[in-house]
């Protein structure tokens, strides 16, 4: 079994979310698609929360205190 990354989550997720907006699905289908959706966005926000702690770590300074930097919005 291959490992799942945060990009093949993301995709899944996204993928659950357009097959929800077609017309004409079941109730069955669309359960049974929505509780797949929900167990992508657990899974990306486990891997947004793992990247959370390793920031902390790496921004924390010699006092073993946590320097927090509010990130910009707009990255470009």
């Amino acid at each position: 079994m291959s490992k799942i990354t945060f990009e093949t989550a993301l995709q899944n997720l996204e993928q659950s979310v357009q097959t929800l907006e077609i017309e004409g699905l079941t109730l069955e289908e669309a359960l049974k698609t929505f509780e797949e959706g929900i167990r992508w966005s657990r899974e990306c926000n486990q891997f947004l929360e793992n990247a959370e702690q390793r920031i902390e770590m790496i921004l924390k300074n010699d006092s073993d205190e946590y320097e927090k930097t509010a990130f910009p919005a707009d990255l470009s």
